[in-house]
């Protein structure tokens, strides 16, 4: 699994990282017909020439944010299905919602 997952599977590059010290960031809007759930964030990190990709989420509950970091997966699929299984079972807040 590589960066290169996460591009075919609809996610989108970035340069900036924020305050990470990633070399770039992959990100993908998880949606559905109520509006936005979550922004699901990959960062790639290069160390000693090895791609190390680590995730972030950040869930809202309550006018509460709860930033989620999950550094252990195997497959693009894997990590998806584990954030959204958080987001339904906690019952985490749409970020936004369509009209």
């Amino acid at each position: 699994m590589n960066s290169q997952d996460f591009l075919a599977s609809g996610y989108r590059q970035y340069k900036d990282t924020g305050f990470r010290k990633a070399e770039f960031l992959l990100q993908k809007r998880i949606y559905d017909v109520i509006g936005t759930k979550y922004f699901l964030n990959i960062y790639a990190y290069d160390l000693e020439g090895k791609e190390v990709l680590d995730s972030e989420v950040q869930f809202t509950k309550n006018l509460k944010l709860y930033c989620i970091a999950v550094s252990s997966f195997q497959s693009v699929e894997e990590i998806e299905k584990i954030f959204e299984d958080l987001w339904e079972q906690m019952c985490f807040d749409y970020q936004e919602r369509t009209s």
